[in-house]
């Protein structure tokens, strides 16, 4: 097992831990002897949580106001909408401001409340277009409705509880219509962040990903327990511990000047390519600069034929870790020909056999290079192989057909229509439609088919209809 899989699994047993323990021990009675009955550890707790979707806020409907940006405003909205719930629910700590729980129905609603009205804002903010009008004057109307209404709530709850209803929410079934849409929502904020996090691999996105889990997990775990058990506890813990996850995730990428994409919207493969220092890390990077100084037209390619291949991976429906995979490959498939002398790699004329076998040494130069330099385990078959024909004519192992992995298939096919478009020392660029051509004529030999229609509907060929898929 790499270590990538096994950082996923460390991360999905964190995740999901708390929620698996407390389905085998979850109990019904309360302490003996009220030892979990702890007003001011409560106000504390709450306190501690609220403050965190305080900070997550602020940090959101800042950036969101600055970019212009009317989904990452609603969001912050409804971090605004939990923070300011969760301040009245620990206000209204029995012994704190109001009095016993029988009086006061306050805690009670404003407490299961929170996470859920939260989980609807973050629903409704993905739900928005993305571009949106003066989306800055919106995010502000947005904030005044939200404050005015946990002002006037908490006004009414604090100053005058016995005008507040006491609704059972704990109580069935009235708190499984509370729970499910609540708990579903929270479910595919979760999925939508951890599918950025397979392709981006960036911490933060899996720090965003786990505290929405542990969020979604802190609903059923504080309304189907006792008060002041020890799971009712719990339920606040896990609370706290998703709103710090998230606020910290944000935070880190604000002050890193890093896109803050997990729950704003659905990161793309595209987005990967516009921070490469992430995505290859500074050694490589470096490396790929030497290889610009080596060979000028090397650079502009590599980012082509990774733009490309990731935009005919997402028209294949790749799953996010391959779009990553061609991401990577792409923007280092020619780092081999760093090994090449330049004299050769530009030579203005037609090559010698000798010459044509070293440019063939490439990719296994490649390899060699990653191997190097570590992490790129699962990039280095594809850099490998992606100047393999699917009829076993290719270099450097004469692979064929599915033998090849279906990224370098794509990297190979993406790779010929760039060449043969751009520049070259040798000769002119070819128009679109010559280079669709021979892609057309040579695919079932030196190409993948489906990759052919794939890279065909990319471009809008009208002859993508004409290839066998």
């Amino acid at each position: 097992m790499n270590t990538h899989r096994v950082r996923r699994l460390g991360l999905f047993l964190l995740a999901f831990f708390p929620a698996v323990g407390y389905t085998l021990v979850r109990t019904d009675t309360v302490p003996v002897a009220g030892a979990f009955v702890s007003p001011p550890t409560h106000v504390l707790a709450v306190g501690g949580a609220a403050l965190a979707a305080l900070l997550a806020a602020m940090l959101m409907v800042r950036v969101a106001m600055r970019e212009n940006d009317i989904r990452g405003g609603l969001i912050g909205v409804g971090f605004l909408a939990m923070a300011g719930l969760l301040i009245i629910h620990a206000s209204a700590t029995p012994g704190f401001i109001l009095g016993e729980y029988g009086r006061n129905a306050t805690i009670g609603l404003a407490g299961a409340l929170a996470v859920p009205t939260g989980g609807i804002l973050f629903a409704v903010a993905l739900l928005v277009p993305v571009r949106v009008m003066d989306a800055p004057r919106r995010i502000l109307q947005a904030t005044a409705v939200t404050v005015t209404t946990l002002l006037v709530f908490g006004a009414i709850g604090l100053g005058h509880p016995a005008l507040i209803p006491l609704i059972p929410v704990n109580v069935s079934p009235g708190v499984y219509i509370l729970l499910t849409p609540a708990c579903v929502v929270y479910a595919w904020l979760a999925w939508r962040t951890w599918q950025t996090y397979l392709l981006t691999r960036r911490p933060s996105d899996a720090v965003v990903a786990v505290g929405l889990v542990w969020l979604g997990t802190s609903i059923p775990t504080y309304l189907l327990s006792p008060v002041w058990s020890w799971t009712f506890w719990a339920g606040h813990g896990l609370e706290a511990s998703g709103f710090l996850a998230v606020a910290a995730a944000v935070t880190r990428d604000l002050t890193r000047r890093a896109p803050t994409y997990a729950l704003r919207r659905r990161t793309r493969a595209q987005d990967l390519l516009d921070s490469e220092s992430e995505l290859l890390g500074g050694y490589v990077k470096s490396l790929k600069a030497d290889l610009h100084h080596h060979d000028p037209s090397t650079l502009v390619h590599s980012q082509n034929v990774a733009m490309l291949a990731v935009a005919v991976g997402e028209q294949l429906s790749l799953p996010a870790p391959a779009l990553r995979r061609l991401a990577v490959a792409g923007l280092l498939h020619d780092i081999g020909k760093l090994r090449i002398a330049p004299e050769i790699l530009n030579k203005p004329g037609k090559l010698t056999d000798d010459e044509y076998g070293t440019i063939k040494t490439h990719p296994q130069a490649g390899a060699n290079i990653l191997s190097r330099v570590g992490s790129f385990e699962e990039e280095i078959p594809i850099v490998l192989a992606h100047h393999e024909r699917v009829d076993g004519r290719g270099y450097p192992h004469g692979l064929a057909g599915e033998d090849i992995p279906l990224e370098a298939r794509i990297l190979s096919i993406c790779d010929v229509f760039d060449a043969l478009t751009s520049w070259r020392a040798y000769r002119e660029p070819w128009s679109h439609e010559r280079a669709l051509d021979l892609i057309k004529s040579d695919t079932g030999t030196a190409f993948d088919p489906a990759c052919a229609a794939a890279l065909l509907a990319v471009i809008g060929a009208d002859a993508a209809a004409g290839i066998a898929a």
